[in-house]
């Protein structure tokens, strides 16, 4: 599951929740989504519930005790053992600040008293990155196995300017890349280069298509590189 703390869905967001669904199928349902641009816009992504986590959980017959809650500040790190364990692994659907400011304790771990806390390390990372580390360790692989990189360096050319993008987070590497979402790089520079302090306007998608429309027109965008930094 993801439980959901953000209203405007964006193209970064959009973006992490698709990969996550990518990764996980029909089992993907997004919890405490309450916006209705939010619901229109996931309608091609993933299910989505006006429910929250607490909610769904008692809807479903899920007791806390068997649910997983992905939390930075948990003491201990996840196993394939937990995720065996769990019926349900939850994945906070926060976009992360920096330095972190333990919104996933506030707001996820604080109402689900019950549940179990683990943690993919101390330092943050994406929302498809928590995916595909999750992914991994529920295949049997140990955490301390998987190449973990922090932060992640974007050069790129917008029309005939040099751009520099650096995100503060840790991301997955397999045989040398990041693993990122489709289009990952050039979603994540528009909405840095093109929409910065737009969103805060209230400039969010009405729904999927719009969601494609932008993910497609980032095609515009030159990379020139992407490194750990």
């Amino acid at each position: 599951m993801i439980d959901n703390w953000e209203s405007c869905p964006t193209p970064w967001l959009l973006s992490e929740y698709a990969y996550v669904a990518e990764l996980f199928g029909e089992a993907v349902v997004i919890t405490n989504v309450r916006d209705e641009r939010m619901l229109r816009a996931l309608d091609k992504v993933a299910r989505a519930t006006e429910l929250s986590l607490r909610e769904l959980l008692e809807v479903e017959g899920i007791p806390q005790e068997r649910v997983v809650v992905l939390d930075p500040s948990a003491g201990e790190k996840l196993s394939p053992e937990d995720v065996r364990r769990a019926d349900v692994v939850v994945i906070g659907g926060i976009m992360g600040d920096h330095p972190p400011k333990g919104r996933t304790r506030e707001l996820i771990s604080a109402r689900n008293p019950n549940a179990v806390l683990r943690s993919l390390g101390k330092e943050q990372l994406t929302i498809a990155g928590s995916a595909y580390v999750l992914k991994r360790v529920s295949e049997g692989c140990d955490v301390g196995d998987i190449d973990l990189r922090f932060g992640l360096t974007i050069e790129l050319k917008v029309l005939n300017a040099d751009v520099i993008v650096y995100l503060p987070y840790v991301f997955p590497y397999e045989r040398g890349r990041p693993i990122l979402p489709r289009r990952y790089l050039e979603v994540v520079a528009l909405r840095t280069t093109f929409f910065e302090g737009v969103e805060a306007e209230g400039a969010c998608f009405e729904n999927s298509e719009e969601f494609e429309h932008i993910t497609e027109s980032a095609r515009m965008l030159h990379i020139i590189e992407a490194r750990d930094s």
